[in-house]
């Protein structure tokens, strides 16, 4: 939402502009993408956590040694094994919910 909201306002979307639509469906897909792109890591990370152990994955004391395996085995870069595709689920369903956020929004107000 944070950066949504940081997104239109840099944009500067006049909200009665019939173009206002299509900017907030483009934005949501862009603040979406962002927000994946900063948190992925984590994510990655949580889901590793949760296989450790499990046959076919490397067993992990913590977060930090999770990483440091991880970054060893296949770089930093290993950290967004999976973001394209994470990317290509995120970016048109954030789209979708900004785009009916702000929808919804013009009705009510």
């Amino acid at each position: 939402m944070a950066s949504f909201d940081i997104l239109k306002t840099w944009f500067n979307i006049d909200k009665n502009s019939p173009k206002a639509q299509v900017a907030n469906f483009a934005l949501g897909g862009l603040a979406g993408s962002f927000a994946v792109t900063v948190t992925y890591p984590t994510d990655l990370l949580r889901r590793m956590m949760q296989l450790s152990g499990t046959p076919g994955y490397p067993e992990y004391k913590n977060m930090l040694d999770a990483t440091i395996k991880i970054c060893k085995k296949e770089g930093p870069i290993g950290l967004y094994k999976g973001y394209f595709a994470c990317l290509l689920k995120v970016a048109p369903s954030m789209a979708i919910l900004f785009w009916c956020n702000e929808l919804l929004k013009s009705y009510i107000v």
